[in-house]
């Protein structure tokens, strides 16, 4: 069985084979508001259909050498998607064949680019050998940058709010593909950063910064984000939260958010699994900025370790892309509907902005 690929011939963005990465960062030219500090993978071609169509492209496949995607019956499957895909439109489609089926598979994507028209992306990708058109289009990021969100706050509950809401982030973490920030590379990277000797740092402080990767490592930090990740109290989270009076203002808000963000602990599919990343490479000088990375659990979003990590985030940024999440649609000449999105990326950012501007 061969591994999905994507060989990429162009995009919406007229960015061809070698897309401008660049325009990924803005998040579809979206405004973004800086957090923090304050201030299911697949695997792909490594070769992209260059402008110049090619007589051959190998993939690789397990138990063989190698499958060339440049065939006629991969060129049929598109041409056959591309004309049963202007049907779904209702619209005229003509395809102009070219010299060799390199040239002609070119064709076909520039013609199916122009189909969809603006605000619509095209790869076209394999799968074990078949080439297929994929669609794809971005969602809407919210008002953050990095949605951290903090559990510091339970430690101020009784006991009876706090279990609700470790229950209620143990749930959205398992719905939505969302980690804490514990076992993970960067952090790693921040932890050992952290560990060294600074001559120039007053010895109180020098104290405080190995403290705080102890508490991480070993402490009371580490077995907080633990326990949120591994345990859930409750299993009828929304009796439980019906069922509490809330004391103050305070808890009003934080159970009124946790009732309003109950519809995304069981959704259709999780925020990561639209983490599609639309202009993968085999061997990039930068690894793009993963969803996972921009949307986990951490401890405080004040303390040095989440500092860092969004000087971390930025600066690796500013070489790469960010992955946002993307809705797609792989065509084939059996497609029975028009490409679809739904609203649950944003529909999470919203919940998500107020929620943890509450426990912030």
């Amino acid at each position: 069985m061969c591994t999905i690929g994507r060989t990429s011939v162009g995009t919406a963005r007229k960015a061809h084979h070698r897309p401008d990465r660049t325009e990924c960062t803005t998040r579809c030219e979206q405004d973004r508001t800086d957090y923090g500090s304050k201030r299911g993978r697949n695997s792909f071609l490594n070769t992209a259909l260059a402008p110049i169509a090619q007589k051959s492209i190998v993939v690789d496949s397990y138990g063989s050498n190698g499958i060339n995607v440049i065939t006629q019956e991969n060129y049929e499957f598109l041409r056959d998607s591309f004309f049963n895909y202007a049907l779904l439109l209702k619209q005229e489609a003509v395809h102009t064949p070219g010299k060799s089926i390199g040239a002609s598979i070119a064709n076909l994507y520039d013609e199916m680019d122009k189909l969809v028209g603006e605000g619509m992306n095209v790869n076209i990708e394999q799968d074990n050998g078949r080439l297929y058109f994929n669609l794809w289009k971005c969602h809407k990021w919210g008002e953050l940058t990095l949605y951290y969100f903090p559990m510091k706050f339970v430690e101020s509950l009784n006991s009876t709010l706090r279990r609700i809401s470790i229950t209620f982030i143990n749930k959205l973490m398992w719905a939505n593909g969302i980690s804490t920030i514990l076992d993970e590379e960067d952090t790693d990277y921040i932890f050992m950063w952290l560990k060294e000797d600074d001559p120039q740092e007053e010895e109180e402080e020098t104290v405080k910064r190995l403290e705080l990767v102890r508490s991480y490592e070993k402490g009371k930090i580490g077995r907080l984000l633990k326990h949120v990740e591994k345990k859930s109290y409750y299993k009828d989270l929304p009796k439980a939260l019906e069922k509490y009076t809330p004391q103050n203002d305070f808890e009003r808000s934080i159970v009124g958010a946790m009732k309003k963000g109950l519809p995304f602990l069981n959704p259709e599919h999780g925020i990561m699994q639209y983490g599609y990343d639309a202009f993968y490479e085999e061997e990039p000088d930068f690894q793009p900025m993963r969803l996972d990375q921009q949307i986990r659990v951490v401890y405080d979003c004040d303390d040095m370790v989440s500092e860092y990590l969004v000087d971390y985030y930025n600066n690796n940024s500013q070489e790469t892309y960010d992955i946002i999440p993307i809705t797609t649609c792989a065509l084939s000449p059996e497609t029975d509907r028009l490409f679809i999105m739904d609203d649950y990326p944003e529909r999470f950012f919203k919940w998500a902005d107020e929620f943890i501007n509450i426990v912030y």
